[in-house]
Parts: structure tokens; sequence; C-alpha cells
């Protein structure tokens, strides 16, 4: 049943109306049917009451001259009928003997043809339709004429009729556009819709932006849809730039460690080798040379170490602020410049947490004196009044344009900034980035409460 749901919504407003309409045609044909008998009986009624009292009247003036003064004061030729129509009495010549108010009307419908005893409808010459009955009087010597006009008796049912029969036919083109309007605009528009997403391939294929045949709410959704999808794949899209950028990343860790142990850790153990053996052949100088391989090994260590130190920082554990204190040390001697770094006493942070502080700081120093040319860099970590975390590091470099675009610097091999703003987003905050040319940059790093973390 759901399969066909739109064609039976289109029938169930389809079959009702047409009904509706089959009724109202048969209704407006008893109406009018129901009106005619309602005036042809009034005029036979009246012409016949005529007739019959002329009758009478003749019966009871035998031998005086006709027409009499009796007739001439019936109450119907002088006042009229008192519902809306008139009566005449007329000879065999066409002339009018007695007549009520409104008889003027004859001359524009009398026909001779008008059959005697019953009643018809006759038009006038400007289309009134009358209700017209005619009766013998004396033998035929005269015509007892009676006549209504359906606008003055049926005036108000007339007019009721005529509209109706408009606004059915009113309904029935209503009924007829708003039909093909909901096939056009909504149908086979969202039919349109289900079969594209029926084929779509999501987080690949995009659907049509806009339908111009559309209903509005049909548009809408279709360009939620279309908006839905654009995302599914710009995510995709996202997803495999991440992947891609992650194995340059550790391949590019992996040659850097290459290129530190071959430069260094390899040739100082070489030469540690070379010492020993030197000091086998030498067994005079055998003391010198073993020193040389003592020494020698002490560097090796030492590299390593430090290697070790700067892949898994051992600091951390120590607490916030012994890490950070010891980074910036570690930092200033390595890049020969001025570092400075205060740390708030009363802060508890998790160790991811610190880890985060010391990689953007890491980062954040090497962008400084790669880039900005830096000397002097100071940084703060305090807890603010609504037990938040606030991060910030300044220097004194020259500064850039901060309004960039992370992710296009990443697929360019830049992975700075995207990384320092990576590593605050795992760790639950915020990063933003402060700078103008020439004044250098800020870098801060919010990290919220803890119980609104949770909440």
């Amino acid at each position: 049943m759901r399969r066909h749901l739109l064609t039976i919504i289109s029938l169930a407003i389809l079959l009702p109306a047409f009904a509706v309409l089959f009724v109202s045609g048969v209704s407006l044909m008893q109406h009018e049917r129901a009106m005619k008998a309602v005036a042809r009986s009034y005029v036979q009624e009246m012409a016949d009451n005529v007739a019959s009292r002329l009758v009478d009247v003749e019966s009871r003036r035998w031998g005086r001259d006709y027409p009499s003064i009796e007739v001439r004061n019936f109450r119907i030729f002088t006042w009229g009928p008192s519902v809306p129509g008139w009566v005449a009495v007329i000879n065999s010549q066409g002339r009018i003997l007695f007549s009520s108010p409104g008889v003027d009307k004859l001359a524009e419908i009398w026909q001779s043809g008008i059959p005697l005893g019953r009643a018809v409808e006759i038009k006038d010459k400007q289309g009134s339709l009358y209700t017209v009955a005619v009766y013998p009087v004396s033998g035929g010597e005269r015509l007892v004429v009676a006549a209504v006009a359906w606008e003055n008796l049926l005036g108000p049912l007339a007019r009721i009729g005529r509209v109706w029969a408009i606004l059915v036919a009113f309904m029935a083109i209503s009924i007829l556009i708003a039909l093909l309007a909901l096939w056009k605009w909504f149908l086979m528009p969202i039919r349109g819709l289900v079969g594209e997403i029926d084929t779509l391939h999501w987080g690949k294929d995009l659907p049509r932006p806009s339908d111009p045949r559309a209903a509005l709410e049909i548009g809408s959704l279709r360009e939620v849809l279309y908006k839905l999808a654009r995302t599914a794949v710009e995510r995709t899209s996202l997803q495999n730039r991440y992947v891609s950028d992650i194995v340059r990343a550790q391949e590019g860790e992996k040659s850097r460690i290459a290129r530190e142990l071959h430069d260094g850790t390899i040739q100082n153990v070489t030469a540690m080798i070379q010492q020993v053996r030197l000091s086998r052949m030498d067994t005079a100088d055998r003391v010198k040379h073993l020193a040389l391989a003592e020494e020698t090994a002490h560097v090796v260590v030492r590299d390593l170490r430090e290697m070790c130190d700067d892949l898994s920082p051992p600091w951390i554990d120590l607490g916030l602020s012994q890490a950070m204190t010891e980074l910036a040390d570690r930092l200033a001697r390595h890049y020969s410049i001025t570092i400075t770094m205060d740390v708030d006493d009363n802060l508890d942070l998790t160790n991811d947490e610190i880890l985060a502080f010391f990689r953007i700081f890491q980062e954040g120093v090497s962008n400084a004196v790669r880039h900005g040319k830096a000397t002097a860099i100071h940084g703060e970590i305090v807890l603010k009044e609504d037990r938040s975390v606030v991060f910030e590091f300044r220097d004194n470099g020259a500064g850039f344009d901060p309004h960039l675009d992370y992710e296009s610097l990443r697929v360019a091999g830049h992975r700075g900034l995207a990384n320092m703003l990576e590593r605050m987003m795992l760790a639950g905050g915020r990063l933003e980035i402060f700078s103008k040319l020439g004044e250098g940059t800020s870098v801060r790093c919010t990290l919220p409460p803890k119980d609104a973390e949770s909440a």
C-alpha cells in the first residue's frame, strides 16, 4: 500500500470531488424542474381561477351587455395578483378586454401557437423567461392569459440556481487545477527526489541542488539533502586527506629519526668502534684510544636520551609547572633566545592536558623562531575565576596574517598551526591566535571548567 500511497492520495481527492460534482449537477437539474413545476402550477391555477369566475359572472348576468361592471371590479384586475405575475382577458382578435397591472409585457411574449389549457415557457426579446397559461372562456370567444416572470416569482431561487451552477463549475475547474498542480509540483518532484536518493552514493555523489518544478517545501527538502550530501562528501574528502596527512607525518617522523640516528648516533658509534680497534693495534696509546671511545659513548648516550625525551617527555609525570619550566629552559638553550614561563601553583591538570600544552608550546616556539625571527617569548598558565585554565604565550617576532585557512596550509604541507588546533580540540578546549604584521604573535589556549566539561 505504501508503494502506491501517492496514487491513493490523488484518487482520494479526485473521486469525492467528482462525486460532489455529479450530485451537484443532478441537484441543479432537479432544482430547475422544481422551479418550472412551481411556475406552471401557479399560472395554471391563476388562469383557471379567473376563467371560472368569468363563467360564473356570465351565467348570472344572462342577457346583459358584456363586459359588465362586475368583471371590471375584480380585485385581480384592479390590484393585481397577490403574488408576482399578471392576468388578462382578450377576445378572439387579441384585443385586451380586462387586465391586471403589468400586462404591457403581453405583446412581447404572445404567440399564436400557444396551446390552451396548459402552461408553457416563453422568452421575451430580452431573453427573460416567462411561464404562460391560456384558458378559453365562452367557447373560445375570450381567452384568459396568465403569466409570471421567473425573475419575479422565483427570482432568489433562480439567481441561487445560476450562482450554484457557476460555483459548481468553478469548483470543478479548481479541483482539476489543484490536482494538476499537485501532480506537477509535488508528486513528480518528490518521485524524482526519491529516485535520486535510491541511486545516491553517500559521501561520493551529490544530488541536484534545486528543482524549479518543485513546490517550496519539496525544494527546501532538496536543498537540505544537497547540503547534507555535500557535507558528507567534504567529510569523506577531509578524512581521506587526514589519513594521507597522518601517513605523511609518520613517514616524515621516521625519516627525521633515521637522519638523526645516521648523522649523529651511528657516526659516533662508528667512531667509538674505530677507537677500540686502534687501542688493540696501538698498545702504547691504548688508554688514550679507550678514553676517546668512552667519551664518544657518552655523546651517543646523551643523543639517544634527548631523542627519547623528544618522543616521550619524562617531565610530564612531574606535573604542569615542572614540565613547562623544563621545556622553556631546553627550548631557550636550543634556539638561543629568552623564554620565561609563569605557572599558577593551584592548577591540577591531567597528563593528556599537560602534554597538549607541552606540544603546542613546542610548536609555537619553533614557528616564532623560524618564521617570526622572535628573540623573546613569555608564557603564563593561569586559573580564571570561572575555573577555566588559560595558557597564553606571546613573542616579539614579525607576526603574520592570522586569517588563514589552516586546512589549506595542512594540504600544502604546513601542518604546524593545524596540529596545534587539533591538539587543543582533542583536549576539549579551544585555541585562538592573535597576530599583526610587525607586532608579534599571541597564542591562547583555553580549557573549560571541569564541571562544565562533564556536564
